[in-house]
This record gives structure tokens, sequence and C-alpha cells, in this order.
């Protein structure tokens, strides 16, 4: 049977608190939005500016250096007025631009071999003309990207380093050639970007405040705006609505009035209320047609219910019996739209018999379910006071003849067996063919005498089969609602299709087989309408 659709339950929230955190989360997502375009955009025009800056002073330092003396003051080591005056201008280039190094230098495998700088005699940094500076100084990677910067023109002349011990710097170089455009010097210079890192700090906690000043006033003003025009009328609206739910289900039918819900807002909300309006006086109007004609219905649908709760309150539903390994079972039935009176029973007489037992009774509604019951209950009482079976069926069958003024019967199946020695006695009224399905796979009818319907006629007699199954062996018992099914064609699903299908069953699992008879049926009926109750039971003496 398939299981029902479960929905999963939705939490209710206001309609206000939705559109505040809406707006909410919108005015915070642009604010981000800003902050990060704006911080981008003033990063981007700083950086600029700080390299058009230091490009500047190192152009502006390379213009000082005298070229044609620069092989001269490297091989004699020796210095002039010009060399002088050339560091003089570096220190002031340095200091009044917050440089944090000026220099030039040429680069070669060993290192990078000084030629001036603007750093101060005793201020960290210092060197002097030849001074080499090696890897002790400079990690291998600077000097070799030094000397690709010496030798190729087309290197990049602006470098930004982060985490060296220098600190957080932008570099900018330019390359002195002699006349000949042969390399003679690498001017550059460092600049310290802490600055910028505080620039845009500061910068971005402006933005932030003002960013969120604007839209919190904007959000302030438009939900003040939407709770005067939008929420405050639908929460009337509602209003509304849950008093006239609340009537209905006070069930207070002849106190039901349409509402009128005054709302004037000029645009759909109004409409709304006005629809609502003339819902309301139509479902008024509605309710009072409708109770005078349905409450012959009701009471039929009252009826079957109480016939199916009956039905369904009688069926035992515990199939195991833990202290007990020498058999399985397991049985099910679906109603049918107009309830039956299906049912089936099984319990133990004794300590090594048990008892299965299967009936269809005629007629629907509370009238078959109480006879039903009262079936089941006779049979049980007469078994357990451990008659032999053909006489429950006889005793039974004189007792539920008396007061039968509605001339109702039920087939019945009734069978005791050994759980030892799978030995069992079996008596049947009517009732359909029990199904023996081997252990090695075959599948037969259970013959033998079988009697007149039970109830039917008084003076009726039954007789007892024996018969017996091996270990790994199913008894199968099933009413008409199987065998009777019909599909679109008119045809019924009838005794051979249902052995077919057994037959074929890999799985020796009883809930499985009832699963698959069950499934197997609605295919065959391809859609129509199930006309009686399909129960079923099935008994395995196991290995």
């Amino acid at each position: 049977m398939k299981e029902p659709k479960r929905f999963r339950s939705i939490r209710k929230i206001s309609l206000k608190t939705k559109f505040t955190t809406a707006s909410m989360s919108l005015a915070l997502v642009l604010c981000v939005v800003i902050i990060l375009i704006s911080y981008y955009s003033y990063r981007n025009s700083m950086f600029n500016r700080y390299e058009e800056n230091i490009t500047s002073l190192v152009h502006t330092a390379a213009a000082l250096v005298p070229k044609e003396k620069v092989n001269q003051y490297y091989e004699t080591l020796e210095t002039d007025a010009d060399y002088d005056l050339l560091i003089k201008q570096f220190q002031i280039i340095q200091e009044e631009n917050n440089l944090k190094y000026l220099y030039a230098y040429v680069p070669t495998k060993e290192g990078l071999h000084v030629f001036a700088q603007g750093t101060k005699p005793g201020d960290t940094g210092h060197f002097v003309l030849g001074d080499v500076l090696g890897t002790d100084y400079y990690p291998e990677t600077d000097i070799q990207a030094a000397n690709a910067l010496f030798t190729n023109p087309d290197e990049p002349k602006i470098y930004i380093t982060r985490g060296s011990d220098f600190g957080y710097l932008i570099s900018a170089f330019d390359v002195i050639r002699d006349d000949g455009g042969n390399p003679l010097l690498v001017v550059g210079a460092d600049m310290s970007m802490q600055t910028i890192n505080d620039t845009l700090r500061g910068y971005i906690l402006l933005v932030s405040a003002i960013s969120l000043l604007i839209f919190s006033t904007f959000i302030t003003i438009y939900l003040l705006f939407l709770n005067r025009s939008i929420i405050n009328p639908l929460q009337v609206i509602v209003d509304n609505a849950t008093d006239f739910v609340n009537i209905n289900m006070d069930e207070n039918l002849g106190e039901i009035v349409a509402l009128n819900i005054d709302v004037k807002t000029g645009d759909e909300i109004e409409i709304l209320a006005e629809a609502f309006n003339k819902m309301t006086r139509d479902i008024t109007r509605y309710i009072k047609e409708l109770t005078s004609i349905t409450s012959e219905r009701e009471r039929a649908e009252t009826e079957l219910r109480i016939a199916k709760l009956i039905q369904e309150g009688m069926l035992p539903r515990n199939f195991k019996f833990p202290e007990r390994d020498e058999f399985s079972l397991y049985a099910s039935m679906r109603s049918a739209k107009n309830v039956g009176g299906d049912f089936y029973d099984f319990f133990f007489v004794d300590d090594d018999t048990f008892c299965i037992t299967i009936g269809d009774v005629s007629g629907k509604g509370v009238p078959a379910a109480l006879f039903m019951a009262m079936t089941k209950a006779t049979v049980k009482d007469l078994v357990l006071r451990r008659l032999p079976v053909d006489e429950v069926m006889t005793v039974a069958n004189i007792n539920l003849c008396k007061n039968n003024e509605q001339g109702m019967f039920v087939t019945l199946f009734i069978a005791i067996i050994n759980v030892k020695t799978g030995e069992f006695q079996w008596c049947d009224a009517g009732h359909n063919p029990a199904i023996i399905w081997k252990k090695n796979g075959s599948v037969e009818l259970l013959t033998g005498k079988k009697g007149f319907v039970c109830a039917g006629l008084e003076t009726a007699k039954y007789t007892m089969n024996e018969s017996s199954i091996e270990k790994g062996d199913i008894i199968y018992l099933y009413t008409d609602g199987i065998t009777e099914a019909n599909n679109t064609a008119a045809e019924f699903y009838g005794d051979d299709r249902l052995v077919t299908l057994i037959s074929s069953q890999k799985d020796r699992n009883i809930k499985s087989l009832c699963a698959s008879v069950l499934d197997d049926v609605d295919k065959f009926s391809h859609g129509e309408p199930q006309f009686d109750d399909i129960t079923m039971l099935g008994f395995k003496l196991e290995e």
C-alpha cells in the first residue's frame, strides 16, 4: 500500500517581519557593495598616484647623475664635488618626499654595487660608493630581478612588495644608459605604503558610516510607508478572515454572516478586500444551501467511517511471536471505498497448534462490519474450546443463522496447524481455495471437501480436511477482492494470474509476497476503482 505523502510544515512568519528582514538584508548587501566599490576605486586611485609620484622622483634623480663620470667613480672609488653634490641632492629628494630609500647601483651576479644613495651617514641602510650588497643583505630573487632589469629594457619598472624585511613598499626604477645605449646604472626609490593602508582604513570607516546612515534612514521611511499602505490594510483583511474561519470552526453555522471589510487604499489591496467581502457572502449562502443537502450524505459517510473503524479495530496487527521460531506470518487488508466485511485472525490454540482464519462477509457498511465482528469472535471462541475444525464451522453456522434477519452470510476458511509437524486440519465454507507455495517453488491450490457458505443454511454440514506442509512451505489465504478485481476491459484478475505471480516470486518473504500481489492487482486494474476489500494472510513453516 502506497505511503501517504508527508508535507513539511511551514513555519509562520508575519509579513511585516519578512519585509523588514528582506529590506535590511538588501540594505546590508547594498552597503557592502558600495563599500567594496569605493574601497577598490579609492585604492586604485591611491596606487596610481603613488606610482606617478615615485616614477617622477626616480626620473628626476636619474637626470642628476653625471653619466660621463660613472665609470670613473667606479674605477677609482674616488669622489669629487660633482659626486658630493649628487649625494646631497639624493638626500634632499629622499627626505622631502618621504622616500624610505633612494639609491643608484650596478647589479652583478655577486650583488648590487652601490653608486650613490640618499640615506645619511649614521642612518640604517647607509652605504658608500663601491660597497657590494650581496645575498647577506638582499634576497637572491631581488638580485636576479635587478640583473634582469639592467639587461632587459622590457622588464617592469614598478614593484610592490609585502612581508619583506624592508616592509610594505612600492619601488620604482630607471636604467641610465650611455650614448651608445649601454646600461650604466639603475636608479631606484622605495616608498612606504603604510600610509595608504591607514588612509584606506579611515576612508572605509567613513564610507561605511555614511552608507549605513543613508540606508537606515531610507529603510525607516520605506517601512513606515509599507506599514501604512500595505501591511496594515492586509492585517485588517487577515483579522477579518480569521474571525470568519473561527466562526466555522466553532460550527455556529446559524450565526455565520458575511463580513464587510472597509479598506480604502485605491489599489489592488482594496480590490482584494472587496473580493473577500463577496466571497464571504457567497460562502454564507452556500453553507446554508449545503447544510440541507448534505445531511443524508454525512450520515452515510459516518456509517462507513464507523464500519471501517470496527473492521480495522478487530484485526490483529502484531505478526511477531518473539519466543516462537517455528513459523512466521503476515497479513494485510486494504478496504474498499464502500467498506465490506473482510477479516482475518490468527492465534495459538495451545503450545503446538496455531489457528489461522480468513473470511468475507456479504454486504457493505456497518451491518457487514458488525456481522464480521460477530463471526470472528464466534470462531475464535469455538476454536479455543478445542472443538474439531468441522464442528467449529458447524456450530458457528448455526449461531450465525440465528437472528440473521438481513440474510447475511460469510465465506470462511479455518485451519488449525501443528507448528511442530506441519500437519493441519482445515474446513472451507465457500471460500476461495487456499494456495500452497512449496519450498521447491511449485504452487498448488489446496483441494478437499468444501461446504456451503456460513450463515446461509442452518442445517448445512461441514467436513474436516487434513493436509500437511513441510518446512519452508507457505500457506497463502486471500479473499475474492483479489481474484475478482477487474480492469477497464471488464476482465477479472483470476486464480490463474495469482498462481502465476506467486510462482514467479524469488523472495520467499510473506510480507514481500503480499506487497507484490497488491502491486500486481493495481497494475492489472489500470486505475479502475476498488469495489471490494482486498485481504490476504500468509503462514510459513520455518526451516
